[in-house]
């Protein structure tokens, strides 16, 4: 059986987990602008494969898919990277709730079992 933990242990716990929360806050906003360049960078690479591909209007609009797939992957995987670091932050969060309702519950305990003492 584990043993309860102490309130230093809970605020320590709160400490990292904030610590955590900020350091993927900032990196949430470096990966949005990654996100962001990627996609944009694809949207160019795909215009400007449209429109120096020759043929009828499907076969340019193919050519420039298959031109810029690696752009398109790129800017998925950026936007994929986003939405995980999104679950993360979420995660975090739910553990500092956690966190914060232990270190009411062993503030309710301790003022329980000061109450009835001399």
């Amino acid at each position: 059986m584990t043993r309860p933990l102490t309130a230093h242990e809970i605020a320590s716990g709160l400490s990292e987990l904030s610590r955590q929360l900020d350091e993927l806050v900032s990196e949430i906003g470096e990966a949005e602008r990654d996100a962001v360049n990627k996609r944009e960078d694809y949207t160019l690479a795909f215009s400007k494969a449209f429109l120096s591909a020759d043929g009828a209007m499907d076969i340019r609009r193919h050519t420039a898919t298959e031109e810029t797939h690696e752009a398109r992957l790129a800017a998925e995987l950026a936007e994929q990277h986003v939405r995980g670091l999104r679950r993360r932050i979420d995660s975090v969060r739910t553990r500092i709730d956690v966190g914060r309702s232990l270190g009411a519950a062993v503030r309710a305990e301790v003022g329980l079992g000061g109450a009835g003492a001399p």
